[in-house]
């Protein structure tokens, strides 16, 4: 019983939008009759072809780049705080990483324009036009992401590296292991799931940023499929294109479908060593 306010809450936050987008993306206007609709699939074939296609493609690649750059650094960086052992450092950056995980939007994009943009401080004082840098671009857009992808892969792996026992270490070492032979034989089998369930979760939330990247680069110069579906909602050039943006809305749930069905499980098996 206590489950019905939430269930209820999801089926009218989130089911009924999502129903709403599945029905109009799979119908188009009745050229015969004005006003009317008829199914059709005429929506999903414009999102795999032209600028909707490529807006999908440009996503996925700079999703998977960002999510390697920030699940690299981010292990690299909650590694380095197991090591120290510090309690409180480990208190303090749990805190912190869950502050700026869930960092973003407009304020985020306009924090780095005045630090690295054209005119930033940052790009005056080291010269960075001269060097070919812009923020406005793909590579500016992994590097903002940076920002909360980084904390999210530490706030996913440091309970597990943490979690590693200092007992598998030293009867590890008992048996004259060397440290890379613990890693390979029975640290990296068991953060592996940890690892990979970050970089899942850091694609999924480089591919659904949209205010950041909005607020960053506007409506052109870099083709990103939430903002070809802002376009298309919005009308402007995209006028009339309203169940196309609605079958890319469809695009991203399935994507993001996936990205779910494969952090569950590797967050479930990540765990199980640790109960």
């Amino acid at each position: 019983m206590g489950l019905i306010p939430f269930l209820v809450f999801i089926a009218l936050f989130l089911g009924v939008p999502v129903c709403g987008i599945v029905l109009s993306a799979f119908r188009v206007a009745d050229v015969n009759k004005p006003g009317n609709y008829v199914p059709s699939l005429a929506n999903f074939a414009a999102s795999f072809r032209g600028a909707s296609w490529d807006a999908m493609q440009n996503s996925l690649q700079i999703s998977v780049i960002a999510a390697l750059v920030g699940g690299i650094m981010g292990l690299a960086l909650a590694q380095a705080i197991v090591t120290t052992r510090s309690r409180k450092l480990t208190a303090v950056v749990t805190v912190l990483t869950s502050v700026l995980a869930n960092s973003g939007g407009v304020p985020l994009a306009f924090s780095f324009i005045a630090a690295v943009g054209n005119a930033g401080i940052i790009t005056e004082l080291l010269s960075l036009t001269d060097l070919g840098f812009t923020l406005y671009s793909s590579g500016g857009l992994i590097l903002m992401y940076q920002y909360f992808l980084i904390p999210t892969m530490v706030m996913v792996v440091l309970p597990t590296l943490a979690g590693l026992r200092v007992e598998w270490k030293e009867a590890a070492a008992s048996v004259g292991a060397t440290s890379w032979q613990f890693w390979k034989k029975i640290g990296l089998p068991i953060a592996t799931p940890a690892i990979l369930s970050g970089f899942v979760l850091l694609f999924g939330a480089s591919f659904a940023t949209h205010a950041s990247a909005a607020a960053l680069i506007g409506g052109g110069g870099v083709p990103l499929i939430s903002l070809r579906i802002d376009s298309g909602l919005a009308g402007g050039n995209l006028a009339g294109q309203e169940n196309v943006a609605m079958a890319l809305g469809v695009n991203m749930i399935v994507v993001a479908l996936v990205v779910l069905l494969i952090y569950m499980p590797l967050q479930k098996r990540s765990l199980k060593w640790f109960k």
